[in-house]
């Protein structure tokens, strides 16, 4: 790595620092693109070099405390329980990370989550690692005889998530929902997924 590269990683590590820092002390309106170069002692034009807009920013400075709580709570995922309640833990300990500062990571969802994979590299590489994660779940529940040999390991696995981001949305759009509440929720959504709901599925 010669001078140069070194001097670029140095300038996005201050940038990505002062961000996370003006990010989690003032509203996001307040944070603009010259507001973080001012804090980082760079330039403005240096931000827009290594971050587009606020957006891609925000997800660089922001996703790496979702990714340690994530990591500790598959850490610390209890090995006894059905599926969907050692599932439960984890969307437990998102929604209590996500209650602590609801304003904030409204905007970084809304800012991320719905645009191309390309753009939003961070939170991608989040998802695909957590989707592995959790069909290895599924083969193991398929390996033990507990789930059926016929089940698509992927496809209950987006079935599985898409009930934790649903009610994600309900929890930032209703400020009464609690993280117990919101994780209550799924964790009834995933039971009575994983139960079925047909009683004739062969006629499906």
């Amino acid at each position: 790595m010669n001078r140069r590269d070194v001097s670029k990683g140095e300038t996005r590590r201050l940038i990505m620092a002062a961000a996370r820092k003006l990010f989690l002390e003032k509203d996001v309106d307040q944070c603009t693109m010259r507001a973080i170069a001012r804090e980082a002692g760079v330039s403005p034009a240096s931000v827009v070099v290594h971050f587009k807009n606020k957006g891609a920013l925000m997800e660089a400075a922001l996703t790496e405390d979702i990714e340690r709580t994530t990591a500790q709570a598959l850490a610390t995922m209890p090995s006894q329980g059905d599926l969907a309640q050692r599932l439960n833990h984890i969307w437990r300990a998102m929604y209590t990370f996500y209650d602590a500062n609801r304003r904030l990571y409204r905007v970084l969802i809304r800012s991320t989550v719905f645009e191309p994979e390309e753009d939003t590299p961070f939170l991608t590489w989040q998802t695909i690692t957590f989707f592995n994660f959790l069909e290895k779940m599924i083969d193991d529940e398929k390996a033990e005889g507990k789930m059926a040999s016929t089940v698509t390991s992927y496809i209950l696995a987006t079935a599985l998530f898409s009930h934790y981001f649903g009610a994600l949305v309900m929890f930032y759009r209703d400020p009464s929902m609690t993280p117990d509440m919101a994780a209550d929720l799924v964790l009834n959504m995933n039971r009575q997924a994983l139960a079925g709901l047909t009683t004739h599925p062969s006629e499906l």
